[in-house]
């Protein structure tokens, strides 16, 4: 059921209704009953995962917590103890906790894995049999990925590593649990949650409240303009570019191909989460915001603490920090620092962690190697980025550069814009060599651009690329103008016609210039697909 049909626009309707009407103190369990039946209609087939990572991390943070209750109860019982009997008994303590974090974890991460790259080691070990002994009856493994697996399973670790580390108190009700894990609107392609944060409005029901509706039906109605009016048109194009590419479709055509991609991933993701949180809004839900115009970064970092923020946040969180603080990272900078380099020593637990969360990016979008180098050149200018500070602010004095000009800031997000750009040709492209051979096209066949041909062979009609255009200067106005505040909150404290001439209007735009009016078949969301 996509957010995009009229099914789940009914599916959302009737769920509002039955969550209003029923009393407050079960309207959590309407939401549940919702979550499961979205995800039966959508992926019943492998519902049997998120029950499993339902039950496993519900099971393993009870454990945990009591571990943790026992231990304090235990010592303040046996107040004879010894200093160093007490750090015994802890440190046992402890061990049990880890041994059931990580076992639950190795055993969640283990499914992911398994879906995601099954399928990819198949390959290889026909490949081999092929090669090694001429085996020519390939084994064929067809696995079907449950809807939202990555985002449900990065929630449920990240709540268990949570509860490991004492930040909050797990939940006992396991059914309550078992909601904040299947959420329906942000089953797809998330935002991923935090428990502390989303269990605040999730569980407390309030009462209906009007603006709550009509603000949550705005957000929705900005992400299905972004979707369906942007990103749906483009799609046609960039995909045909890059599979015509070797027919002198190069040069400009492949940079077009560029910009639009960067405008259609934008358009449906962000989209998309935009539904979802306005979806979430009309039941008095908060999740979490997950884009912070991205576009208008001025470096690499900034631009990924601003795009799939959840996403970022986690890696942060679960894995680089651990990794920077573990014993033998710390312990290699030293030796590093103290035989071959002080500098280097230093740099030693912040890099390695830093490759092994970008290696884990790249792998995390897809089984396939253009992931990983994707991942890998992003950690790349990253760190050349950290790198050159220090030539940067040498030349920015020594030419008296106005680093709060306006130029010097267009320069800079312009920059950042293009670079990341160009590193998409490894999403768009379906190996490392068609990216780079992808890149070079850039270079090249300017003289045998055609605005014919892209709107005849390429799929993208004049018509079309004028409403895109239009779409996407519309879209970086109004991105422009929430930098000083909500639009939503502006339109609402107009007069209520006012009111209603806006968002009726803006709405008639997104049926006729969207997949109502010509007839697209919306594409599926793009990070639905990891």
């Amino acid at each position: 059921m996509s957010f995009i049909s009229l099914k789940f626009a009914l599916f959302v309707i009737i769920c509002l209704l039955v969550y209003y009407i029923c009393p407050k103190r079960f309207r959590w369990v309407v939401l549940l009953v919702a979550s499961y039946v979205f995800y039966a209609i959508c992926s019943l087939k492998v519902i049997e995962y998120i029950i499993i990572t339902t039950i496993t991390t519900y099971i393993a943070s009870c454990q945990i917590e009591k571990i943790a209750v026992g231990q304090k109860a235990y010592i303040k019982e046996h107040k004879d103890l010894s200093k160093d009997e007490k750090k015994a008994y802890k440190s046992k303590c402890k061990n049990k906790q880890r041994l059931i974090l990580w076992s639950v974890i190795i055993l969640n991460i283990g499914f992911l894995a398994f879906l995601k790259y099954i399928q990819l080691g198949v390959a290889y070990y026909n490949y081999y049999r092929l090669m090694w002994f001429g085996i020519t009856d390939f084994k064929i493994i067809n696995v079907v990925m449950p809807l939202g697996v990555s985002f449900y399973t990065f929630q449920s670790v990240g709540y268990l590593s949570d509860i490991f580390n004492s930040k909050f108190e797990c939940e006992k009700n396991f059914f309550k649990y078992a909601l904040f894990v299947s959420f329906f609107p942000q089953i797809i392609q998330g935002p991923i949650s935090r428990f502390n944060e989303l269990s605040e409005t999730l569980y407390c029901c309030p009462d209906f409240d009007f603006y709550r509706i009509k603000s949550g039906f705005v957000r929705i109605i900005w992400g299905l303009f972004k979707k369906l009016v942007i990103a749906d048109r483009l799609a046609p194009y960039v995909r045909n570019v890059m599979e015509l590419r070797e027919y002198n479709f190069e040069g400009f055509y492949v940079l077009m191909a560029v910009f639009f991609y960067s405008m259609q991933i934008y358009g449906d993701f962000s989209g998309g989460i935009d539904v979802t949180i306005g979806v979430a809004e009309m039941f008095g839900v908060n999740v979490t915001e997950n884009f912070e115009r991205p576009f208008f970064s001025k470096s690499i970092s900034e631009y990924w603490r601003r795009w799939h923020i959840t996403l970022g946040t986690w890696f942060k969180d679960y894995i680089f920090y651990p990794l920077s603080l573990w014993k033998p990272f710390l312990n290699l900078g030293k030796w590093v620092k103290n035989h071959i380099n002080e500098g280097l020593g230093k740099r030693v637990p912040l890099y390695l962690p830093l490759i092994i969360v970008w290696t884990t990016t790249g792998m995390w979008h897809g089984s396939e190697s253009r992931y990983v180098v994707w991942g890998l050149l992003n950690l790349f200018f990253v760190i050349l980025g950290t790198e050159t500070e220090g030539i940067s602010e040498k030349l920015i004095n020594k030419y008296k550069i106005n680093v709060e000009g306006f130029c010097f800031k267009f320069y800079r997000v312009v920059k950042t814009f293009w670079l990341m750009s160009f590193l998409r040709l490894f999403d768009i492209n379906k190996n490392t060599e068609r990216a780079i051979a992808a890149f070079k096209s850039i270079f090249r066949g300017w003289s045998y651009f055609k605005w014919e041909e892209v709107y005849g062979t390429l799929g993208l009609k004049k018509e079309d690329l004028i409403v895109a255009l239009v779409a996407i200067v519309f879209m970086f106005v109004i991105e422009l103008i929430q930098r000083s505040g909500s639009i939503r909150n502006r339109i609402f404290k107009l007069k209520p016609t006012t009111q209603l001439i806006i968002v009726t209007a803006f709405s008639f735009v997104v049926i006729i210039f969207g997949y109502y009016g010509l007839g697209f078949d919306s594409s599926s969301f793009i990070y639905g697909e990891f």
